[in-house]
């Protein structure tokens, strides 16, 4: 943008084009129309005089130094044009009556230019000019009319010149105030630019692919990251439909159609929160994470889209490399577990009272406790292997499953000093994978059991709210720091207050809960402070809509 002001000082060479040189010419058109209708006045001392004033008066701007004519001094010369006027008039007061108003230039001058004490030279000016042809002709001023004639011309000037002065003072005003504004709005946007610079420099310094779409959809921002995913997948960010073929699911294969890809969906106003998708040919599949929000003025106004991608391809890979070793080494681990299990049931069925006189029965009573304790761990290591859960749900009595769930737990309880009790509702009806949901209470029960001092207590409560199924499990055991809470749903996360009291378990017992809820539809709460308790909260819908299992069970932790 220029920084060419709007406007720039008057200079001299300004004055003289503006001010001077139309009187000088207005002056000399009088005199010399006036000599050639009336040659006598070549003569005339008084018309010569008058025409040498203007011309001197406009010498002065012939100098190269004329800065003073900016100053106070410069008054001098719109001073001597008055007296120019005068003389002229003086002398054609008889043929061109109507002279008189070239004094309205020097006067304009005087009120452009200097303050309000200079307008009463104005008032002085005109009333030389009125009164000098009465003073040459030694006239009296013997009527009212003769002093009215008199007065006249200096009060018209002066409220002329006064009107011109206000006029002038306002477009001054003005003229700092747009000036102001100017240099503000031109300062505001430089800033502008600078942070649209550091904004571009910034989005195409990160490896995410950023885009930003207006309210009328129309693409406005794409980072370098968002162009080259759009290369790989194969579309423009900028032009429709914004999707391209190559876009799969989570399993790498299924593919997705264009509307329900990462764009379209984004602009129809879905809020898309950690949705993972493949993209790019067969071969070069990139794991893409993306997730969107709309952008709204404090007022409620759509002000657009913005849209975020990100490359986890290489965590993909991992965490699908990890998920194959746990399911492979759990497979691998469960059939010669289950084999240890069986043939020491055999044995101890066979041997029968004989193992106690051989001195085994301890031995083999401990390999097969540990046995099925080893294959609970393998269970659970499968169950949290799981990516995809499938669901059975069937009309049940939450409150009856419950109490089911809590009659499995009630021996460990009680061996462990922990009373266990159920409260609530008893008519609560949902459509649940009852075995699922067993599965997800007795985890539930177990830690709280395992986590609660003897003599202490366990309650489930059961209810409903609405279209909503209720279970709560509490306990009065150590409770939870704030980080504990933050990861306790992270699989294999185990507190550092658990592995320093050696407590038993490998960490996968809450997210195989947080799992099968999550694949319900359902929330899960927690509340807990270190010290006083823990309570796990299961929001589960009564009625079971069908879904496709949830993606992002491909990158749980």
């Amino acid at each position: 943008m220029s920084r060419k002001p709007l406007w720039t000082p008057m200079q001299p060479g300004d004055l003289f084009l503006r001010l001077q040189l139309p009187f000088l010419a207005g002056t000399l058109f009088v005199v010399v129309a006036a000599g050639l209708a009336v040659p006598s006045l070549w003569t005339s001392p008084l018309l010569l005089a008058g025409a040498g004033a203007a011309v001197a008066a406009s010498v002065a701007f012939v100098p190269s130094r004329r800065g003073w004519l900016l100053t106070s001094w410069g008054i001098v010369v719109p001073l001597v044009d008055v007296v120019s006027v005068a003389l002229v008039r003086a002398e054609l007061f008889g043929y061109i009556p109507t002279v008189g108003v070239l004094c309205l230039m020097p006067f304009a001058w005087i009120a452009l230019r200097y303050r309000w004490p200079a307008l009463s030279l104005v008032f002085l000016g005109g009333l030389l000019i009125s009164a000098l042809p009465l003073v040459m002709r030694l006239e009296s001023l013997s009527t009212p009319l003769m002093v009215l004639n008199l007065v006249t011309l200096p009060v018209l000037t002066t409220g002329i010149s006064i009107g011109v002065h206000l006029a002038a003072n306002s477009f001054r005003r003005s003229r700092r105030q747009v000036q102001d504004t100017a240099e503000s709005l031109a300062s505001t946007l430089a800033q502008s630019r600078d942070d649209e610079l550091v904004l571009r420099t910034v989005l195409d310094t990160v490896n995410g692919a950023v885009a930003f779409y207006n309210a009328d959809g129309r693409l406005v921002l794409a980072n370098r990251a968002a162009q080259k995913l759009a290369e790989t997948v194969g579309f423009r960010f900028d032009d429709p439909p914004y999707a391209g073929p190559n876009v799969c699911r989570g399993d790498r294969t299924t593919p997705v159609p264009c509307e329900q890809q990462l764009v379209p969906r984004a602009l129809r106003g879905e809020v898309i929160h950690n949705h993972l998708e493949w993209c790019g040919p067969e071969g070069s599949q990139m794991a893409i994470l993306s997730s969107s929000r709309r952008v709204h003025r404090p007022d409620g106004a759509l002000l657009g889209t913005v849209i975020a991608a990100y490359d986890v391809t290489d965590l993909a890979d991992a965490v699908e490399a990890r998920e194959e070793v746990l399911t492979t080494v759990s497979h691998e681990l469960r059939t010669p577990l289950t084999s240890v299990v069986g043939y020491t049931e055999h044995v101890v069925d066979t041997l029968g009272a004989d193992a106690e006189k051989l001195g085994v029965e301890q031995a083999l009573s401990a390999i097969a406790r540990n046995g099925e304790v080893l294959l609970e761990r393998v269970s659970q290591l499968l169950t949290a292997g799981n990516k995809r859960m499938v669901l059975a749900p069937a009309r049940v009595d939450v409150r009856a499953l419950v109490e089911e769930t809590v009659a499995v737990v009630t021996p460990f309880a009680s061996q462990a000093g922990v009373s266990v009790s159920v409260e609530g509702e008893s008519d609560v009806e949902a459509d649940l994978d009852a075995r699922r949901i067993e599965q997800a209470v007795e985890n539930l029960l177990t830690n709280a059991v395992k986590f609660t001092p003897r003599g202490g207590s366990v309650t489930v409560r059961v209810g409903g709210e609405g279209e909503r199924a209720l279970i709560a499990v509490s306990d009065t055991g150590i409770g939870m720091s704030a980080d504990d809470k933050q990861r306790v749903f992270d699989r294999f996360y185990r507190a550092s207050s658990v592995r320093e009291n050696a407590v038993q378990g490998i960490g996968v017992g809450l997210s195989i809960v947080k799992s099968i809820v999550d694949a319900h539809g359902g929330e899960v709460t927690i509340e807990s402070e270190p010290g006083q308790g823990t309570t796990i909260g299961l929001s589960l819908p009564r009625t079971h809509e069908t879904t496709p299992p949830a993606e992002e069970f491909a990158l749980s932790a």
